[in-house]
């Protein structure tokens, strides 16, 4: 059983930019995600990128009014499922049709940009059909809600795009939920369906640049067939960011080949909190134990406080066991660098 009749994409983006405060270029990008297809009931992310390309003066704040229009084969969320916005940003009118936002208490300073998620939903099948976004221009001192606001200047920047909607056959595959969560520079993901017909296969999808490039990490292979609930795991230990909102998403395949995304979820990675501890400390023993937590083998240095090196150790994801009974009584500093660069210093006191 396949999941789409049929999948076609086309896309064209353009980007106008003038000058209109003197020293501040804004531009408007506008880009729907998953290769801006959506069957009929589905969402999809509609990810417009608004920034000023200088080259000297900051767009004040409550001065851009963007407008993002979509064609009657998807409609816009309500309002009130429009958790996208940036800080400072806000929806004056909301049709269905058309989104008129603006950027209320966010100004936009030089060479910055700001990335907005609006949902919309699909509606009725249709060939590939144009979404557009373009910038009106307030007098800067207040949003007014409404489709028009007095003191705009005429429209000046615009972006087009393609989204189509495809109809959708029963699906073979239930999707209970998906979720991430963040765990010392590791994201571990869970996820489970409640019913499978012919499944083959689960892709896990990350994205860093707010769903504009996904990349696929791995798969997990899919129970096949199944009336009952399957749970999934996996587990992104390849992470080389830190503190940064990272995005996941889960490309399911039938064993026919088709597939379908499931929705999108993120988590914020941070990568310095504690990998590593000691026990017990003091060391009475002569025996220290050292728990890591790493997807790769640690390279550790114990010195003494004034920076003597001791002994070169190589610690392995787990407990490890260092035998430092030749030492003599008083403190000592275990260091570790990590890959993504975070160093974490340990002081051990040896009591013999």
């Amino acid at each position: 059983m396949k999941f789409f009749q049929q999948v076609v994409f086309t896309l064209a983006t353009t980007l106008t930019t003038l000058n209109v405060f003197g020293q501040a270029n804004p531009f408007i990008n506008v880009l729907p995600s998953n290769s801006g297809i959506v069957t009929i009931g589905g969402t999809i992310d509609i990810i417009v990128t608004i920034g000023n390309a200088g080259p000297i003066s900051t767009i004040p704040q409550a001065k851009l009014r963007p407008i993002i229009q979509v064609p009657a084969s998807v409609t816009f969320l309500p309002t009130a499922s429009q958790v996208g916005l940036p800080t400072g940003w806000t929806i004056l009118s909301n049709t269905g049709s058309q989104i008129r936002i603006c950027n209320s208490t966010d100004p936009i300073p030089v060479s910055t940009s700001r990335i907005i998620i609006l949902k919309a939903q699909g509606v009725t099948v249709t060939p590939p059909q144009t979404f557009s976004g373009n910038i009106n221009f307030g007098n800067g001192t207040t949003c007014a809600a409404g489709t028009s606001v007095s003191g705009d200047l005429p429209t000046d920047n615009s972006a087009l795009s393609t989204i189509e909607v495809i109809a959708g056959a029963p699906l073979p595959l239930i999707l209970n939920n998906f979720s991430v969560k963040s765990d010392n520079c590791i994201a571990h993901l869970n996820w489970s369906t409640s019913s499978e017909t012919n499944s083959e296969k689960f892709e896990i999808e990350k994205s860093e640049t707010n769903h504009v490039k996904w990349k696929t990490i791995g798969s997990v292979i899919a129970q096949g067939n199944s009336s009952t609930n399957s749970t999934y795991y996996f587990k992104d230990e390849n992470i080389i960011i830190n503190n940064k909102v990272v995005m996941y998403r889960l490309k399911m395949i039938d064993i026919d080949g088709s597939f379908m995304y499931s929705p999108v979820v993120d988590a914020l990675l941070k990568c310095d909190e504690q990998n590593l501890s000691v026990f017990p400390n003091p060391v009475a023993n002569g025996k220290l134990n050292v728990s890591l937590y790493s997807a790769e083998n640690v390279e550790a240095n114990l010195t003494s406080v004034t920076g003597q090196q001791i002994k070169k150790i190589i610690l392995k994801n787990g407990i490890n066991n260092i035998d430092v009974s030749e030492l003599s009584n008083g403190v000592y500093i275990l260091s570790t660098k990590f890959a993504h660069g975070i160093n974490q210093n340990v002081k051990i006191n040896i009591q013999k």
